[in-house]
C-alpha cells in the first residue's frame, strides 16, 4: 500500500541548486554549520520508520526520530536517546525507563510517556509491523507518569532493552497517529511531524531527500542540512565521493574501498556487524520444500571463491547458522555444509534425482537479490557453482525497494539473498526463524525451535542461554531454512572535510546519527 503510495508522491519542494552538488558554497549555504552529503541507495519507503525494516529510510529515521534507547555502530553499546537512564529488576521482568522532560515534537507538542505507550502497544498489536514479534514476551505497558515508562514482561528478559536500540522502535506521536487510520494510511507519513535532531525540508523520489536542523531541539545538530543524495549505481556514487559531490558514503565495495585508501581527501574504516550475508529458502514452494535439494544448494556455494573475488577477503567465510563473531552464542561446531561440488551431486543422486543429457538435476529455479552491496555478484558465483552441481538457477536482481515488496512483503520467491542484522543479542533469531514471525519470509516452523527461542529469553544467565541457542542452531544446520555465506565488514568513506561521523561516537551515539558530525575547524 505505501509502496503505491510513494510512486504518486509529488516534489515535496525543490531539491536542486548547488545544495544537490557538493561544492564548497553548497557545504555552507544557510548558515555556518554547512551541508553534508550522503549517498542513499534508493527511496525510503516512507517517513514511518515502524511498520517495516526500510534500509534506506533508517539513517533517515535516525536523524528524525528518538528511540528509548540505541546502539552505536563500533560496538552496538546501548547509548540513551529519548530514555536518559533505564533499569531492569532483579528477576530482569520489568524493566523501567525514565525520559527526557525537554523533548517536543515539531508541531510544537510534548514528547511523554503516552507516546511511548502507544507506540509499542500498536506495535504489539499489529503482528506485520516489524518489530511486533520482539514484542511478545511484553505482558503489559505502564506509565506512572509523564516521564516514566515500565515494560513488564511475561518472562525474564534481559536483552528485551537492547533489541529496542535497533530498528522499527522509532517513537510515534500519539496525536498524530492515534486517529483510526492504520499508520500505513496516515498522512504523516509523507508529511512527518518528527522529534529529533534534524526534520524533513524535502523530499524528491529518485533525487534526494532533505533534512534541516530542528532548532527545538536541546542539543543542536552541529550542520544545518542532511542531504540523502539518492545514487543506485555503485561506480557512479564511487566517483561523487571522489569529486567531492558527496560527502559520504556507506557500505561501499570492498575492492573501491583499497582504492581510496590512497586518497588523502577520503578516509575509509571498516566496521564488523552480525549481518552476514545468507540465502533463504521458501519452505513453501513444492522443489524447495524438499531438504535433500536444499542440502545440496548450500554444499554446493563457494564461500572462499565470493569472500575473494567479491570482497576482496574483507568479509570472511561464514559457516555458522549465527554470526561466529558473537562468540558466546555462535555454534560452530554444528555448521553448514562445506563446499564440494561431488558431495552436492551425489546428495541429489542419493535422494533419487537423475540428470538429463546435460548433466542437470534440477532446472528452472530462481534467486532473487537486490542491486549493490556486492549481492549480485556474489548469486553470480552462485550460480556457477550450482551449475557445475547440476542445479539450474535464472537471477531476478531488482532494485532494492521493488525487491523488497516482491520478497519481503509477498514473500514471492523461491530463493532469495539479503543480509540483515542479527544481533546485538541472539534473541533476533525470533523473528528470522519463528513461527509466523513478520522476518520469517521463508515460511519456516518448527515447534522445538519455537520452545527453545522462548527459553533463551526466559532466563538472564548467559551460560543457559547459550545452550538453548546453540541447539536452536544445531537443528537450524540439519534443517537448512537458511544458510550463512559471508560474514559482514561494511567499508565506510568519507571526505576528511568533516569529523565526529557515527562511526566516531563508541558509547556516545547512535549508528546513523549525523547530528555530531561537523565540518572540520
Amino acid at each position: 500500500m505505501m509502496a503505491v503510495l510513494m510512486g504518486a508522491v509529488a516534489v515535496m519542494g525543490g531539491c536542486g541548486g548547488k545544495e544537490s552538488g557538493g561544492s564548497d558554497d553548497a557545504k555552507t549555504e544557510g548558515g555556518d554549520g554547512g551541508t553534508f552529503i550522503i549517498r542513499s541507495q534508493g527511496d525510503p519507503v516512507s517517513f514511518n520508520p515502524d511498520t517495516i525494516g526500510d534500509d534506506n529510510g533508517y539513517p533517515i529515521a535516525q536523524n528524525m526520530y528518538l528511540r528509548l534507547c540505541a546502539l552505536d555502530v563500533s560496538k552496538q553499546n546501548l547509548v540513551p536517546e529519548a530514555a536518559k537512564e533505564w533499569s531492569y529488576s532483579d528477576d530482569a521482568k520489568t524493566l523501567t525507563f525514565t525520559l527526557r522532560d525537554d523533548l517536543k515534537w515539531t508541531d510544537g507538542e510534548v514528547l511523554n510517556s503516552e507516546d511511548v505507550k502507544y507506540t509499542f502497544d500498536t506495535i504489539k498489536a499489529t503482528p506485520s509491523y516489524y518489530f511486533s514479534a520482539s514484542m511478545g514476551n511484553v505482558e503489559s505497558i505502564e506509565t506512572p507518569d509523564d516521564y516514566t515508562v515500565i515494560f513488564h514482561m511475561t518472562n525474564p528478559d534481559a536483552s528485551f532493552a537492547s533489541i529496542l536500540g535497533w530498528y522499527a522502535t522509532f517513537i510515534l506521536p500519539e496525536h498524530i497517529y492515534n486517529n483510526g487510520q492504520p499508520w500505513e494510511d496516515n498522512p504523516a507519513n509523507m508529511e512527518p511531524v518528527s522529534c529529533g535532531p534534524f526534520m524533513l525540508e524535502e523530499y524528491k523520489q529518485g533525487e534526494s531527500v532533505t533534512l534541516v536542523k530542528n532548532p527545538d531541539f536541546p542539543e543542536p545538530a552541529k550542520l544545518d542540512k542532511l542531504i540523502f543524495s539518492i545514487i543506485p549505481d555503485e561506480a557512479t556514487a564511487i566517483q561523487a565521493l571522489k569529486n567531492g559531490e558527496i560527502d559520504f558514503y556507506e557500505n561501499l565495495p570492498t575492492a573501491s574501498a583499497k582504492e581510496l585508501e590512497a586518497d588523502d581527501s577520503v578516509r575509509v574504516v571498516y566496521n564488523k556487524y552480525p549481518s552476514p550475508i545468507r540465502m533463504i529458502f521458501n519452505l513453501k514452494d513444492e522443489k524447495i520444500a524438499d531438504l535433500a535439494l536444499r542440502r545440496a544448494i548450500a554444499t554446493a556455494v563457494d564461500r572462499d571463491e565470493i569472500s575473494e573475488k567479491v570482497f576482496s577477503k574483507v568479509q570472511e567465510p561464514e559457516y555458522c547458522l549465527y554470526p561466529s563473531m558473537i562468540e558466546w552464542a555462535a555454534n560452530k561446531e554444528d555448521v553448514a555444509p562445506s563446499f564440494s561440488i561431488e558431495e552436492a551431486r551425489k546428495i541429489l543422486e542419493d535422494a533419487g534425482y537423475t540428470a538429463d543429457a546435460d548433466g542437470m538435476y534440477v532446472t528452472g529455479l530462481t534467486i532473487d537479490v537486490f542491486e549493490g552491496n556486492g549481492y549480485p555478484d556474489t548469486a553470480k558465483l552462485i550460480q556457477a557453482t550450482l551449475k557445475e552441481a547440476g542445479i539450474g538457477v535464472e537471477l531476478n536482481v531488482q532494485e532494492y525497494n521493488a525487491w523488497n515488496q516482491k520478497v519481503g512483503i509477498e514473500n514471492d520467491f523461491q530463493i532469495e539473498l539479503q543480509g540483515g542484522f542479527m544481533g546485538p543479542d541472539p534473541v533476533a533469531l525470533a523473528n528470522r526463524v519463528g513461527t509466523g514471525q513478520s522476518s520469517n519470509w521463508g515460511g519456516y516452523s518448527n515447534a522445538r525451535v519455537d520452545e527453545l527461542l522462548a527459553m533463551g529469553v526466559a532466563t538472564s544467565n548467559q551460560d543457559e542461554r547459550a545452550e538453548y541457542y546453540k541447539e536452536v542452531q544445531k537443528i537450524l544446520s540439519e534443517e537448512l531454512p537458511y544458510f550463512n555465506i559471508v560474514s559482514f565488514a561494511g567499508p565506510e568513506a568519507n571526505s576528511t572535510r568533516f569529523e565526529n561521523l557515527p562511526f566516531d561516537g563508541e558509547g556516545k551515539w547512535a549508528w546513523a546519527d549525523y547530528s555530531h558530525t561537523e565540518l572540520v575547524k
